[in-house]
């Protein structure tokens, strides 16, 4: 099944998509904010043909995740109507100019600079860049004209800022600095980011959260910041355990040891590792395979899923990142997906920026992909046909999300 897609035509910077708002960040340090839901629904009452697919591939990605909705898929006359609309609108080219007709509005953006990453957390946006890290509250956007100033947490140039779903907290990557940890308060309208901890000093361009713990990566190494979860007067309380090498974690796991370079990145229970024109898959956690109350066993460990063979090499891996529809790799004239129905999808050209969103409920399935002229929203709707305990690329979605844990 072909991903869907909607086209922006514009210069932008960057997006976000954030409880029904998508924004557009522009190099002319503008921001628009338009009601996403408003334009999904707007395309939907154009294409009345393809009014399900639209509403189900852009603005409910979490429908066909829902245990009870995947029981009705199963009747074959809806799985073949739901089936036949999305494929009808794989092929179907939508642009949609962002206007008043859609409550898009212009405002001065915070940020007086392209940021190098952003996210949304609690209705705080994040921004990173050369000048440190920074945030502001959503619901201080009003002028166009006037411009609110953003909250400066961190002088430290930041590469990649990642929310987590389930700790409260908020990991940078650093680069030369390292990986760090703020704590985020999410009552204080100013200074939102607090408790700054530096998880390790390694070298780190990039990271990602697995459950409670961390992980981190450049070009050349990755790690693992562990923490354990313990209980301690009937609630549970997040420690710090250690640093784990990735390679530490694949030998564990049984897979073939490197032998040159290789790239490494992961996210929740998937841990990846390019060399030689394959990919190694190693399981650090449990995922959706099993329930969140199982009993650990002493050989508990990382488990060894497979191998994706690839066209390239650990050399021309840009960036990478990982959602529920698979794994993204940047490389210097695409942009490939590792589907998690073991197809692949690439998308050729450089782009300014690209983005996915693996913490959100609805826009998980969702790859925005933005380059000089436009900015293409695509989404990959395999996934919901996918059995989530099966699949090797991309990590599990399901019920028990906020309920797994490490395997060692």
């Amino acid at each position: 099944m072909r991903p869907v897609k909607i086209i922006i035509p514009g210069c932008y910077w960057d997006t976000q998509i954030y409880s029904g708002d998508l924004y557009l960040f522009s190099e002319e340090a503008s921001l628009i904010r338009v009601y996403w839901r408003t334009l999904v629904n707007n395309l939907a009452d154009s294409n009345q043909d393809l009014q399900t697919a639209l509403r189900v591939g852009f603005i409910d990605g979490d429908l066909f995740y829902n245990e009870k909705v995947r029981k009705i898929l199963r009747d074959p006359s809806i799985d073949k109507t739901i089936r036949d609309q999305l494929d009808s609108l794989s092929s179907r080219t939508l642009e949609v100019a962002v206007g008043a007709q859609v409550g898009a509005v212009e405002i001065a953006s915070p940020f007086d600079f392209a940021p190098t990453d952003t996210d949304v957390y609690y209705g705080t946006i994040l921004a990173a860049g050369d000048a440190g890290l920074f945030s502001c509250r959503t619901s201080r956007f009003h002028s166009r004209r006037t411009r609110v100033v953003p909250y400066k947490h961190h002088d430290a140039a930041f590469l990649q800022i990642k929310s987590s779903s389930r700790n409260t907290a908020v990991a940078g990557a650093a680069g030369a600095y390292g990986l760090f940890e703020f704590a985020f308060d999410s009552k204080n309208q100013v200074d939102a980011l607090t408790s700054e901890r530096l998880l390790s000093p390694r070298s780190c361009k990039a990271c990602d959260w697995s459950f409670e713990s961390v992980l981190g990566w450049s070009e050349t190494s990755a790690f693992l910041a562990k923490f354990k979860e313990e209980k301690y007067q009937n609630e549970k309380v997040r420690l710090f355990d250690r640093i784990v090498d990735v390679e530490e974690i694949f030998r564990d796991a049984d897979a073939s040891n490197a032998q040159g370079p290789s790239y490494s990145w992961g996210a929740r229970e998937k841990l990846y590792r390019v060399e030689n024109g394959q990919i190694q898959v190693v399981d650090i956690g449990d995922g959706d395979r099993r329930s969140g109350s199982r009993v650990k066993h002493d050989d508990d460990g990382p488990q060894f899923r497979g191998v994706i063979q690839t066209s390239f090499s650990e050399e021309e891996v840009i960036s990478t990142g990982t959602a529920p529809f698979g794994t993204v790799i940047e490389l210097p004239d695409r942009l490939v997906v590792m589907r998690s129905d073991s197809l692949v999808d690439e998308f050729p050209g450089e782009p300014v920026h690209w983005r996915i969103f693996p913490r959100s409920d609805l826009y998980s399935n969702q790859l925005h992909i933005i380059y000089d002229d436009r900015v293409e929203i695509v989404s990959f709707v395999h996934d919901y046909f996918v059995d989530q305990s099966e699949k090797i690329s991309g990590f599990a979605r399901g019920a028990a999300d906020l309920k797994s844990e490490l395997l060692f």
